[in-house]
This record gives structure tokens, sequence and C-alpha cells, in this order.
């Protein structure tokens, strides 16, 4: 109910279709991580058995993607 009184923010909108089309069942990260997937830094914000959900933005746009698990490298704090 309170879902549909606030309205949703084109992120909140891409992320939820993303994971409505998650290869399993996701799993939400509370605090989303820096990651790296071939040349783009992002932030992973779920993940599944196999797969993680990486999210970053590019030319002022939201993209979300989901990655093989073993293409994605978490990336130190510091960097």
């Amino acid at each position: 109910m309170l879902q549909a009184l606030i309205p949703q923010t084109r992120t909140s909108r891409t992320r939820e279709q993303a994971l409505d089309e998650a290869p399993g069942r996701p799993v939400v990260l509370l605090r989303p991580a820096p990651v790296r997937v071939r040349s783009i830094i992002g932030h992973a914000v779920a993940y599944t058995v196999t797969h993680v959900l990486v999210e970053w933005e590019s030319g002022g746009e939201l993209n979300v993607k989901w990655e093989a698990n073993w293409l994605v490298r978490r990336v130190p704090q510091g960097s």
C-alpha cells in the first residue's frame, strides 16, 4: 500500500525490472559494493548463485545488467 503512494524513481524502476528478470532467486545487498566488470566500474546491488546485478552510470544514464559472477571483481574501497 505504501509503495503505491510513493512515486518510484527511474533508478528503482530500472532495478526492479532487472530483479524481475533475474537468472534465479536474487539476494539484494543492503550496501551496494564497488565492482569492476571488464573495463566498467560500477556497483553490485544483488546476486544469485551464478550472476551479479551490476549498476553503473554512463553518459548520465543508469545501466543495469546481470553479469556472470566469474567476470565480476570487487574493487577496494580506496580506489
